[in-house]
């Protein structure tokens, strides 16, 4: 598949979902020139789907300037695409905009990220200067493999998509769980797979999209939630959600926390166990983060205007619990305060992260919204709660194909390296064509490329192969 065709798809799929070149004598300092109506107009509009709608007519009609105003108000709603920004530097580019295409470019290979315009017609009026074949090689660096990771083992006989993952430490062995079937399976080190549980055998289980363990308790903490994905779905089951407890050493059911059911579609999407056993988890869908603690599952805060949360982590101390935002971010709440807060590295892309973890004073994040995927650790002020540096673990591998979640145990980090999630429809069967690979548990070192001599809020860019 070619860039151009990947980024039209990707462009479709979130719409499904949700002038000359200025002139040299000009001055640079000259005051920025007053908003259009169309821009204020844009300004007010927060529907994706709806600008994106737009954006396509403006495009289809030829008038580049709105289109152009409309990719400007898409990026500012969500600088984290990586789609949005590499229309709008070739938008800059289809009017001959070579400073805002350029611009735009080193910000799209600053982030890390390897999108390349090399072959893309559309940038034909600026590629012919020494400025774009420069950003040009820092793109293909931006592809160049990196990490030191490698194949633990592969899943064989695992049930369809399997997207989650946990770490028994005391026993040696990774806990998998399937959306599909809603079978948690055992893996022991040499890759033999063995039930933990079923929905058979815990009627509480359905698709499970979440798995933390709690070694100190020996418990497995599961989510799970009636999804049309799963096998024995039926209309009646959307909207139910549980956290489900499981003895760790027998696989014993021992009891469930469920949601109050009102048929509006639910989904835990992931959990993290504290220190003192409290655990933390994210409802994906009503982006709301809940708290099991005295026996009691209650609503911690909910996070108006996001996308979708996702991983969530907790400092040792349980001062700060980080979470994600699916296209926004990341977010950390000071559990001492009641305050929740964007967090941010500047020049940095922090979206599309799935699974999130504390690693001593780091998050490790599975991030597979960006181009490409990739595994990426952020240093964290652990008395401020804020993010200092961040550093590419693992990307640009082919392996990495929609990678999901993953789990620590020591220094050693597993995680799915390719669940496909992106090749199963929404009943969950693979898509028409599609040949399904068998699910691949990699692992890398938490400590590779470790540098502790970094200095307070220095920028470390993320240019793999570098």
């Amino acid at each position: 598949m070619t860039l151009k065709t990947l980024i039209a798809r990707l462009f479709a799929a979130a719409l499904l979902c949700g002038c000359s070149l200025v002139d040299a004598q000009i001055l640079r300092n000259a005051p920025p020139a007053p908003p259009t109506d169309t821009q204020i107009a844009l300004s007010k509009m927060q529907d994706l789907a709806e600008i994106m709608q737009r954006a396509e007519q403006w495009r289809a009609e030829k008038n580049m300037r709105r289109y152009t105003y409309a990719l400007e108000r898409l990026v500012e709603l969500r600088p984290y695409s990586p789609t949005f920004l590499y229309k709008l530097a070739e938008a800059y580019a289809l009017q001959d905009q070579k400073t805002k295409a350029y611009d735009t470019l080193i910000k799209i290979q600053k982030q890390g990220l390897a999108m390349n315009p090399d072959q893309d017609k559309d940038f034909d009026l600026v590629r012919s200067t020494p400025a774009f074949k420069y950003i040009v090689e820092g793109l293909v660096t931006n592809s160049t493999a990196w990490g030191e990771g490698k194949v633990a083992f592969k899943l064989d006989q695992a049930p369809e998509l399997v997207e989650s993952i946990a770490y028994d430490s005391k026993r040696q062995r990774v806990l998998v769980g399937s959306v599909r079937t809603g079978e948690i399976l055992a893996v022991d080190a040499k890759g033999k797979t063995s039930s933990f549980a079923t929905p058979a055998t815990a009627g509480s289980l359905k698709s499970v999209f979440a798995l933390a363990v709690d070694d100190a308790r020996g418990f497995l903490w599961v989510g799970t939630a009636g999804a049309p994905q799963f096998v024995g779905y039926r209309p009646g089951d959307l909207g139910s959600a549980a956290l489900v407890k499981f003895d760790l050493a027998s696989g014993k059911f021992v009891e469930a926390y469920k949601l109050p059911f009102n048929g509006v579609p639910k989904s835990f999407g992931s959990i993290a166990v504290a220190a003192n056993g409290a655990v933390y988890a994210t409802e994906a869908i009503g982006n709301v983060v809940y708290q099991v603690n005295g026996g009691e599952l209650r609503p911690l805060f909910n996070v108006p205007g996001s996308t979708s949360l996702r991983g969530i982590a907790v400092s040792p101390d349980q001062k700060f619990l980080y979470f994600v935002d699916y296209e926004l971010g990341l977010r950390v709440a000071d559990l001492s305060k009641s305050e929740v807060r964007e967090v941010a590295v500047p020049g940095q892309n922090l979206g599309g992260i799935d699974g999130l973890y504390y690693y001593q004073d780091h998050l490790i994040a599975v991030q597979n919204g960006s181009v490409p995927t990739r595994i990426v650790r952020i240093e964290l002020d652990p008395a401020k709660g804020v993010l200092k540096s961040v550093q590419p673990l693992e990307a640009n591998k082919e392996v990495l194909s929609m990678p999901t979640f993953g789990a620590l145990h020591g220094d050693d980090f597993y995680f799915i390296a390719n669940s496909q999630r992106d090749q199963y429809g929404p009943d969950g069967k693979p898509l028409p064509e599609v040949f399904v690979e068998p699910r691949v548990i990699y692992q890398l070192s938490a400590k590779f490329a470790w540098n502790k001599d970094i200095k307070g809020g220095e920028e470390k860019p993320m240019i793999p192969g570098r």
